[in-house]
């Protein structure tokens, strides 16, 4: 298969690839999503294939507006309706799926993860596709999310029908995942909207490891080389060097200083949004050529508890 590498005013040209069965990537607030016709069988399973991902891991369905999302589901209850005016971008909730969404796309569950993008070209090209798509990350199950287009092609050049070339995802985390009860919100997978907007609505519970949710159980965000998270600081410097000695070592860091550590660094940011939007793609370009990644690990706070947990994830449990 060639994968089309097309222009953001090809969406008619996507859209008809869409609903011939085909699949495409294409960017929303967040990451880089793989795009299929979330009420076609045959396209969705070839998503999962694409991925290598895992039957089991469900799939969010994404809608064109709130409106629309509404007028599909129209049983959908008043608190999550509720959560989902009040936060506008990438929020994902678990609702009871309706029968006109295959039950591949839920793992066989009787809920369905559903959320529309906060970036209008998203919300465009979904609503010339004429459906609502399912869209996981655009990359192979199990690696850094992508960000860039560029990520998209490093992992899927002719595996799917197309690849928009778009400008850098906006946020560079996935959504946060939540199911709405009527007393408190229970958030399934951490991600772009901190905790503490949704106390804002109802209180928060959080819970790991739900079936209900993507990404919770599986491999997620790993580089292809090692990746160690470390506290830098005066009395960690000689554990640090003594651990990456020998090694051909790339440090990613945020507020500490790098370079006695190592000669090839990333520079995540000042504030949380930069640092946020650099992850992915920091450790994408930290894992060419290198044994071992290392990288500066985030305060024990909610401000950064989703970074927290990417790299975690991303070391798989490797501290220095």
């Amino acid at each position: 298969m060639k994968t089309q590498l097309l222009n953001p005013t090809e969406i008619k040209v996507a859209a008809s690839i869409i609903k011939r069965g085909g699949v495409v990537a294409f960017p929303t607030e967040t990451v880089y999503g793989l795009g299929a016709d979330a009420t076609n069988t045959t396209a969705i399973e070839k998503v999962f294939e694409v991925k290598g991902r895992p039957a089991q891991n469900p799939l969010i369905v994404h809608f064109e507006s709130l409106e629309n999302l509404f007028k599909r589901i129209p049983d959908m209850n008043d608190s999550t309706k509720k959560v989902l005016l009040a936060i506008k971008e990438a929020l994902t909730v678990v609702i009871p799926r309706p029968e006109w969404i295959p039950a591949v796309v839920s793992a066989g569950l009787n809920t369905v993860a559903v959320r529309v993008p906060a970036c209008e070209f998203a919300r465009e090209f979904i609503k010339a596709c004429g459906v609502p798509l399912v869209a996981p990350s655009a990359n192979i199950s199990g690696r850094p999310s992508p960000t860039e287009w560029q990520h998209v092609h490093t992992d899927l050049d002719g595996k799917v029908d197309a690849i928009f070339k778009c400008n850098p995802t906006r946020i560079g985390v996935e959504s946060t995942v939540v199911k709405v009860l009527p007393d408190k919100i229970q958030v399934l997978r951490l991600g772009g909207v901190n905790t503490k907007k949704l106390e804002k609505i109802l209180p928060v519970e959080i819970v790991g490891g739900s079936t209900e949710s993507p990404g919770t159980r599986f491999k997620h965000y790993a580089p292809a080389c090692k990746m160690v998270v470390a506290k830098f600081g005066k009395d960690m410097t000689a554990r640090i060097k003594n651990f990456i000695k020998g090694k051909n070592a790339t440090v990613i860091f945020w507020k500490g200083t790098a370079k006695q550590y190592a000669p090839s660094t990333f520079y995540l940011g000042k504030t949380i949004e930069e640092i946020t939007r650099n992850l992915y793609s920091s450790i994408r370009k930290a894992e060419r050529g290198s044994d071992i990644i290392v990288c500066e690990g985030f305060p024990e706070t909610a401000e950064y508890e989703t970074l927290r947990e990417r790299v975690q994830r991303a070391c798989e449990g490797n501290f220095i």
